[in-house]
């Protein structure tokens, strides 16, 4: 009987380990939080982005839109993209913003 529980415990040493190795020290599992934070992130992005584009998609009519200096006729898309690309602009901003101001402080 132990000799089975042998070659079987040999067999899987054997295969390779589905996930990698990491260090087991502090650094290793930072690396690993701020890999799942990245990961959420980029989930998050692309769930968000997937929305806007479908409501960007459903609403293809033309709007009117007063602008800064101007009125006019605009497709919805037009805008819905615009202001989601200014948030995403207002967004990286604050994140500079905020790192400067963190670095500043230490």
């Amino acid at each position: 009987m132990p000799a089975k529980d042998v070659r079987s415990a040999n067999r899987r040493a054997d295969r390779p380990s589905p996930v990698p190795d990491r260090p087991a020290d502090a650094t290793g599992s930072a690396r690993t939080a701020v890999e799942r934070r990245h990961r959420q992130r980029m989930i998050a992005a692309v769930l968000i982005g997937a929305v806007v584009a479908v409501f960007a998609v459903i609403n293809l009519g033309d709007v009117k839109v007063h602008w800064l200096i101007a009125t006019g006729q605009t497709p919805l898309i037009v805008v819905i993209v615009l202001a989601f690309g200014l948030g995403i602009l207002a967004d990286r901003l604050l994140l500079v913003r905020a790192k400067r101001k963190h670095g500043a402080e230490s």
